[in-house]
């Protein structure tokens, strides 16, 4: 039985009509579901952001997923891209608002519908009954539909005046997702503001351009299913979808001339006044900043706190824009910077209790918002002076905007706004093709492949299966040093994609003995590949063995099941945000990075580590299939954002836990991964962070140098318990530098030492990485037959390269093995007489992680 109906005395300030909405549906049966991230879905991407308030259940709507509840009501944060310029040239554009709404699957339909609409409205809301027009759908030839008398009998039957019930066209009142599937007529609930407001035609009803009736509410009456031939049949359900918008309505409710007036935006606009001294109205320069700031500071906080950062692509170029244009309106009505911080201050008081996730998130999106206004306002002054010396009668030229853009950071859509208030016009297409040319000289510099061999052969991978296959060289081409290009009829090497190295390994020609080892694999498309070998004695038509040797193969399958188990542990712990945002998978660690606002807790990364484990126990079975992408999406498999999936697709799933599309190598069963360890987490960016781990093999070496250590540190302690405090003097270091020099901006040294001990190893390269900060030091001695290492890095080097890495590769050389944090490593071995080769090593890894 549904609750009582808590009276709702007084709804009118958009907190109580945000908290009253969702009351009075939850006391209908509906079960409240929180709104969703702003960041579509991964397997949606029909926009960069959630653009309609039903947009996060269409999985629901479309059968793909069961709904949670068969009744739901929501608060959903929605934003649109296309209005950004709009927004402060009137009273009504808006980047970012909240949709109400109502769901029904299989419930009620319009009499339900039409019903709890109208008690919300009259009973709750209190509205003038003689203000409210509907509109219905007029029917259309092509659907072979009439018009919908259902719809029209339920609202005369209401009370609602027959001349107050305007029939439109389907381009107006006919919901479809833009294609096949899903659609119906709808109803739209307008307000009128009389007739002194708008064209002031006799005529004019819902439907005019003007600004008389305001729609608020839309009821859309799911019922046909749309095919591509442009017939209807109907749904095996009626689903009811709703949307209202709280913007609209709460301007409604307080009775005032546009959105900006409401309590939302009024609060932010008296911030800004008090900030500034410039009050909302005083001029039409200042009411456009105004409506500028109030609406681009709700957006960029609500964006920020589910985790986009700015970019110069995707979403986070649509934070980077309205944060620039923010920043710019703000200058223009006195606001001293940094103010991005405080005003985000001010809309997470108005909407934490709404959002919660923007209180726990508070001091992040200060951190992203600072850091950005920061950066902007660095070259703001300049860029200003230069548009006002480039604009010009003649506009303003393609090689002045992509200036503009390059190296003061002005996105076009600034420099178009800012040439638009003088009357000019900007060479969008000069812009875009040297846009182009800029794209076109990375993609040059960017390493590629000059495929020599055939294209009228395809090679067919069967390393699923096997590792080691008796084949045939298709193609064959000469590249001259040893080198040469083929196609196998059948090969066992993957080529590198999804995030997984390219394997190494061999061919072989078993009559003659001759081998040939793997330099490269490269993808084609269609599934095709080719292969680069060095080697000699081989040519086309020849039969060979072709060979990923499996200490190669093994470990890559178990890193690869691993980074799906750390996928969803991470997504598990932190929130459905942690998704991927880039991997590589090789086969002596793993690589993850995901979007979170700060630092994993202690407390968090010991999750994450104990769940991935405990699957790993669980053996649970890994298998792989070939389904339809449309299978794919009702089975919730987890995409990639931006990845191009065809009509099918290969899900990979680990049972009762994970799915996702992947074309990697897997192992069969969980246990095969052996241990998991997490070897560090750290920051790559602005809101991005990034897990590397060890598996299998890799792991227990790791664990085992770490109990090792703890054993060491047992027995100091245990001798400087029995022993006594003592005081030491510290122990002269004497060194001989193998390397000093500046790389990639930072000072490497690298040297040795004799008779010296790991302490004193590392209380020198303190010294030194002071002294010649920002530095990346690593020092070896040799003492009594072991030998010690260490490797310590300015803490600004996080995320760029990391000294466990340095150090363990180093330590392979002496015969030992280490650890330690991303900044500091030491390590330990056995071969003296290689501690030379072990600091060439640590070199060779520095140059290449800092070039």
């Amino acid at each position: 039985m549904p609750r009582p109906l808590p009276r709702i005395i007084l709804v009118q300030t958009t907190a109580e009509l945000r908290a009253g909405y969702r009351a009075f549906f939850e006391s209908k049966g509906h079960v409240f579901r929180p709104s969703a991230s702003l960041i579509p879905a991964a397997d949606d991407r029909s926009t960069l952001l959630v653009s309609a308030g039903m947009q996060p259940l269409m999985p629901f709507f479309l059968g793909f997923q069961e709904p949670p509840a068969e009744l739901l009501t929501t608060v959903q944060k929605v934003f649109r891209t296309p209005d950004i310029d709009e927004v402060g040239l009137d009273t009504f554009h808006l980047t970012f608002f909240e949709m109400l709404g109502n769901f029904s699957f299989g419930q009620y339909f319009k009499e339900g519908a039409i019903d709890l609409a109208w008690e919300f409205m009259f009973e709750h809301m209190k509205l003038d009954f003689d203000r409210i027009w509907v509109t219905v759908f007029a029917g259309d030839p092509e659907l072979a539909l009439e018009e919908d008398e259902v719809a029209i009998g339920l609202w005369e039957r209401k009370g609602m005046p027959p001349e107050r019930i305007v029939r439109l066209p389907r381009a107006d009142n006919f919901w479809s997702v833009g294609g096949p599937g899903p659609c119906g007529p709808d109803s739209e609930i307008f307000y009128d503001w009389g007739e002194a407001v708008g064209c002031r035609r006799p005529e004019c009803a819902p439907g005019c351009n003007c600004d008389r009736f305001l729609e608020f509410w839309n009821l859309v009456f799911m019922e046909f299913d749309l095919h591509a031939d442009g017939t209807l049949t109907a749904l095996p359900k009626q689903n009811i979808d709703t949307g209202m918008g709280l913007e609209r309505t709460a301007r409604i409710l307080q009775q005032v001339p546009s959105v900006y007036d409401t309590d939302g935006y009024q609060e932010i606009m008296s911030w800004l006044a008090e900030s500034s001294g410039v009050a909302y109205g005083d001029s039409e320069e200042a009411t456009k900043a105004h409506r500028i700031l109030a609406d681009h500071g709700r957006g960029m906080t609500v964006l920020a706190g589910d985790g986009v950062v700015p970019e110069n692509e995707g979403r986070g170029y649509v934070m980077r824009r309205i944060i620039r244009r923010a920043v710019l309106q703000a200058g223009r009505i006195g606001v001293e910077p940094p103010f991005l911080a405080g005003l985000a201050d001010v809309v997470v008081g108005q909407m934490g209790e709404a959002y919660p996730e923007l209180r726990d998130r508070q001091d992040e999106i200060s951190r992203v918002l600072r850091e950005e206004e920061e950066r902007f306002s660095e070259t703001l002054a300049r860029g200003l002076r230069l548009f006002e010396e480039v604009a010009g009668a003649n506009g303003i030229s393609g090689a002045d905007a992509f200036k503009l853009h390059d190296t003061y950071g002005f996105p076009l859509e600034l420099t178009e706004e800012l040439a638009r208030e003088r009357g000019l016009s900007v060479d969008v297409d000069g812009f875009r093709q040297l846009m182009e040319e800029q794209r076109e000289r990375s993609r040059r510099a960017a390493p590629s492949v000059d495929v020599r061999v055939s294209g009228d052969v395809r090679s067919e991978f069967v390393g699923y299966e096997e590792t080691d296959v008796l084949t045939a060289i298709l193609a064959y081409e000469d590249l001259g040093d040893g080198r040469f290009q083929a196609k196998l009829e059948r090969s066992p090497f993957y080529p590198e994609g999804g995030g997984q190295v390219s394997d190494t390994g061999y061919i072989e020609n078993e009559e003659t003995g001759a081998r040939a080892e793997l330099v490269a694999a490269t993808r084609l498309p269609d599934d095709d590949q080719v292969l680069t070998f060095e080697g000699e004695g081989f040519g086309a038509g020849m039969r060979v063995r072709a060979v990923v040797p499996w200490s190669v193969r093994f470990p890559t399958m178990a890193n690869h099941t691993a980074t799906h188990l750390l996928h969803k542990a991470l997504q598990d712990v932190l929130g459905e945000h942690a998704r991927q945002a880039g991997s590589a998978v090789r086969p002596d660690k793993l690589r993850f990075d995901f979007p979170h606002p700060q630092a994993l807790t202690s407390e968090e990364r010991a999750e994450v580590e104990r769940r991935v484990n405990e699957r790993v126990f669980a053996n649970l079975p890994v298998r792989a299939f070939i389904v339809p992408i449309d299978e794919a999406r009702r089975l919730g498999a987890m995409m990639l954002f931006g990845e191009k999936y065809g009509d099918e697709v290969r899900l990979v799933e680990i049972a009762g836990y994970s799915r996702e599309l992947c074309g990697g190598t897997h192992v069969r069963a969980t246990a095969e991964i052996g241990p998991f360890a997490i070897l560090s987490e750290s920051s790559i960016g602005s809101g991005t962070r990034r897990i590397e781990a060890v598996t299998s093999g890799e792991a227990y070496a790791w664990l085992h140098a770490r109990a090792l250590e703890a054993d060491e540190l047992r027995g100091e302690l245990e001798r400087a318990r029995r022993e006594g405090p003592r005081v030491e003097k510290p122990q002269a270091v004497e060194l001989e530098p193998s390397s000093e020099e500046e790389i990639g901006g930072v000072n490497v040294f690298v040297g040795r030492a004799s008779g010296v001990g790991g302490d004193a190893l590392l209380a020198e390269s303190d010294r030194i990485k002071r002294e010649r900060a920002p530095a990346a030091v690593v020092l070896g001695s040799n003492e009594d037959g072991r030998v010690h290492l260490v490797a310590n890095f300015d803490r600004s080097l996080e995320g760029r390269i990391d000294a466990v890495a340095v150090i363990r590769e180093a330590a392979a050389e002496v015969g030992g093995g280490g650890g330690g944090r991303p900044t500091m490593a030491r390590a330990g071995g056995k071969n003296p007489e290689k501690l030379g080769d072990a600091l060439a090593k640590a070199e060779e890894a520095l140059r290449r992680a800092l070039t």
